[in-house]
């Protein structure tokens, strides 16, 4: 990134751009490819390089998936009541809402966005999170059927960790769009952002 252009943004915006190469997180941590595989994204509306990222490789993706398997088998998130998962789904939308101008200028910069556009798509992530936060509280568990001489339900539990791959065009909109339902049901999640547009994920 130039210096004249850095300028223009926020100083946690050049913080994070320069701190790379920006590594993936799995498991809670920080962790880089298994062969310090690296790719340069760029600012479409330049052509300008924005940071490096870490290019994540066939065995970074399985080490993901078992770490969204041993969170979904042992961490609790599964059993615990939906309350409890929405009070932590909402410090995640909390967190992001205090932080939407950063976010947002580093979606606009990523997906060649118009700021406003950005700082929407930022919003929507944090109003998609605090709804399925909010709906998994009035879901029920087991709903009894009427049905003659027999008795029946339907029961609803998670299912596990699932995988999501985004698309460029609207980055961190579909991030909440998907995830957020995942999350608020007990399961746990991988998510594969486009390498186009991988920062704000």
């Amino acid at each position: 990134m130039s210096t004249t252009a850095a300028n223009q943004y926020l100083p946690e915006v050049v913080e994070f751009l320069a701190n790379g190469p920006l590594r993936a997180v799995v498991g809670g941590k920080d962790v880089a490819a298994a062969h310090g595989e690296v790719f340069s994204t760029v600012d479409p509306g330049s052509g300008q390089r924005l940071a490096e990222v870490c290019a994540m490789q066939p065995e970074d993706v399985d080490q993901a998936v078992r770490a969204a398997a041993a969170a979904f088998d042992k961490s609790g998130w599964a059993q615990m009541a939906p309350n409890e998962r929405g009070v932590l789904l909402h410090r995640l939308a909390d967190a992001v809402e205090q932080r939407l101008a950063i976010v947002a200028q580093i979606e606009s910069l990523d997906a060649g966005k118009i700021l406003g556009q950005a700082q929407g798509d930022v919003q929507n992530f944090v109003a998609t999170i605090r709804y399925y936060a909010d709906m998994a509280l009035h879901m029920q568990r087991r709903t009894p059927l009427a049905v003659a001489r027999h008795e029946a339900w339907t029961a609803r539990f998670p299912w596990g960790p699932c995988g999501f791959i985004f698309p460029w065009n609207f980055p961190i909109l579909l991030l909440g769009w998907g995830t957020a339902p995942a999350l608020a049901a007990g399961n746990t999640v991988v998510v594969k952002p486009a390498e186009d547009t991988p920062l704000s994920t």
